[in-house]
């Protein structure tokens, strides 16, 4: 089974997170949100599983800046 992974690639929690899938010798297939966001109906799926502040990263610096 391949774990996917989406996040933003010079994201330090994505890089610890891919980093330490590899050193396990875990498959994972990368997909990079910017390029490729997600659907509505794929976020509604990730919003069965846990609420909607586990899913923002609000100490980011984008989350920061905004109003």
């Amino acid at each position: 089974m391949t774990t996917r992974l989406y996040g933003i690639p010079n994201c330090d929690q994505v890089k610890r997170a891919r980093a330490w899938l590899a050193a396990r010798g875990l498959p994972v297939e990368f997909i990079d949100y910017k390029k490729t966001p997600p659907t509505p109906a794929l976020i509604e799926r990730w919003l069965d599983h846990a609420d909607a502040p586990q899913l923002l990263n609000r100490a980011g610096t984008t989350w920061r800046k905004l109003d």
